[in-house]
């Protein structure tokens, strides 16, 4: 008899517990994470089952809010109502009307802009004066940086990229580790119209170095990157040039002489080519009568 009634005693625990938690879990509003980028338009999406009542849509009411009470939109009673709306969302807000009995209580915020991010957004929908919480939607606003800038004087190079948001940390590379912060000079900065950041970075380098600068954004899981070459110094640059026109023909020269001594024939092939060292023309050949006569005659 004490375990039967042990057992409708443990069975009465937990049809509550089942209960409670079916309760829990009907009144908790569904949590949603959206990215908005600035500039462009964002749904903050909210389905539920139906909306459809016996008196829908005049015992009908619908808040979006935030954190701090401040009111998004609002439909009461089958229209659109402004005049508690908050002047930051102002002409921001669109709902679809014809969806709302279906249960789409989606809001479109549009544009975002730096100030939403981190919005939560509270739906709370009101039938027959019964209120519950629909949903809740929270903003992470992002931008994508540009490609960086490099630019490189005296041994410092300098990545500049603009255009992002949130803030985050230049990265520098080089072909076999990853500098250290300290190593770079960092300088960010927030432009005052839009928001978004813009981030200056420095760093020593050396010659003949392969170095990468690259800003990542979290929310967007992306990266933007650009490399450069150091070359070498100036310094080295007309020394090797000097080496160059001093023992260029000087080996030429050397591989001429070479040739010559190797292969006689093109000397007097080089010659009438280049006209510069003429051979002299052989005297002609005097006979021995030539001679006497010279001898009895040396007048003539």
């Amino acid at each position: 008899m004490v375990c039967v009634h042990l057992k409708m005693a443990v069975g009465i625990v937990l049809a509550v517990l089942l209960y409670v938690i079916s309760v829990v879990s009907s009144t908790h509003p569904k949590e949603q994470t959206v990215v908005g980028i600035i500039g462009q338009p964002v749904l903050l999406p909210c389905d539920r089952s139906t909306l459809a009542t016996p008196n829908y849509p005049t015992r009908t009411r619908i808040y979006w809010q935030d954190l701090t009470l401040r009111v998004l939109h609002v439909f009461k009673d089958g229209n659109e109502e402004y005049v508690h709306q908050n002047l930051w969302y102002k002409n921001r807000t669109t709902i679809n009307t014809d969806q709302l009995a279906s249960g789409n209580l989606s809001l479109l915020l549009n544009p975002v802009n730096v100030r939403d991010n981190l919005l939560t957004c509270d739906v709370i929908l009101i039938i027959n004066d019964v209120n519950s919480q629909e949903c809740q939607i929270t903003v992470n606003v992002a931008a994508s940086y540009q490609k960086p800038t490099l630019n490189f004087t005296d041994m410092t190079l300098v990545c500049t990229t603009h255009g992002g948001f949130p803030e985050h940390q230049v990265t520098w590379r080089t072909h076999n580790r990853t500098l250290e912060r300290h190593e770079a000079v960092t300088k960010t900065t927030q432009d005052p119209g839009t928001g978004t950041y813009n981030i200056s970075s420095r760093v020593n380098v050396t010659e003949g170095q392969n170095i990468t600068c690259s800003i990542y954004n979290p929310i967007l899981n992306e990266t933007q990157s650009n490399f450069i070459v150091i070359p070498a110094s100036k310094v080295e640059n007309h020394l090797l040039k000097w080496i160059l026109a001093t023992f260029c023909p000087l080996v030429v020269l050397l591989i001429a002489v070479i040739l010559c001594v190797k292969y006689p024939n093109l000397r007097k092939s080089w010659r009438k080519m280049i006209h510069c060292c003429p051979e002299p023309e052989p005297e002609p050949e005097t006979t021995a009568q030539e001679a006497e006569i010279a001898e009895l005659n040396p007048q003539q």
